[in-house]
């Protein structure tokens, strides 16, 4: 079982758990994008279990937040194709209040709590699914203010963006044609030069399809507008053609539960 967290949801979340009796049930949250700053960095030279240690003091004049007030983890990006490069990491800092505040809520109602992922972490096992993994996946989730891009392949997570290109007016109609084109305009170079530098910096073959989350009018406008503005074959992410979805059920149509899904798929053998 997995939580998108918003404010205000413990008595809902009790609720729930209680009610289909998921106390035990293996639980993990995933944190809001302004909870934590993920970013690039040359990795230390120690040994990889000493890597979380020793990033802590490069990150001081990084993020924008007090470091004593962070929780910190990495992960690996792959080798460059360059050898002489330097190995790079991603280091995420999560301000403490945010992480205590996820801990705090579900600890009293969940015994299986284990997990807080973040979003990025979601889309790249979202990613993992379809059948195009092995050659490298583009997915890009919309929202309103910014868009994530991930860039993956085999499971791993090469790149990842946050685009601030967002909807700038949340009354407009997203399948009107000129509305996704006048996004599409504005986001076709962010994305081909997330594509190049994936190509070029990792060595990779050219990605030959992007997928646009989470479904919908907007995700089906935007792909036909991207598909004509970038000659990429793009299409909407319609998870019901990986998951298994019950009858009763409805496939994710927004973030919240397109995140959630994607933390669902976390396993012990998926890179951390």
């Amino acid at each position: 079982m997995t939580l998108a967290l918003t404010e205000s949801m413990d008595q809902t979340l009790a609720d729930v758990i209680q009610k289909n009796a998921l106390g035990r049930t293996p639980l993990s949250a995933v944190v809001d994008s302004g909870s934590y700053q993920l970013v690039q960095l040359e990795a230390p030279n120690v040994q990889p279990e000493e890597w979380r240690g020793a990033i802590r003091w490069r990150l001081r004049d990084v993020i924008d937040f007090p470091l004593e007030a962070a929780t910190v983890d990495v992960f690996e990006i792959p080798e460059p194709a360059r050898g002489a490069q330097a190995k790079m990491l991603y280091a995420v800092a999560a301000r403490n209040e945010a992480v205590e505040r996820v801990r705090d809520l579900l600890a009293p109602y969940a015994q299986g709590f284990d997990v807080i992922d973040i979003p990025e972490l979601c889309l790249r096992n979202l990613s993992a699914l379809v059948p195009q993994a092995t050659k490298g996946v583009a997915l890009l989730l919309l929202g309103e203010r910014s868009h994530s891009l991930v860039l993956t392949r085999n499971g791993v997570l090469y790149v990842t963006r946050r685009i601030e290109i967002g909807r700038s007016d949340p009354g407009l109609s997203w399948d009107k044609s000129s509305t996704a084109d006048a996004e599409a305009s504005a986001l076709a170079l962010e994305l081909q030069r997330s594509l190049d530098y994936f190509e070029s910096h990792f060595d990779q073959s050219p990605v030959g399809e992007m997928l646009i989350a989470p479904g919908g009018a907007r995700a089906e406008a935007l792909s036909q507008a991207l598909q004509r503005e970038m000659g990429l074959r793009v299409r909407p992410f319609d998870i019901s053609e990986w998951i298994d979805i019950a009858e009763d059920a409805a496939a994710p149509r927004d973030t919240l539960s397109f995140l959630a899904t994607g933390a669902a798929l976390r396993n012990a053998e998926a890179p951390a």
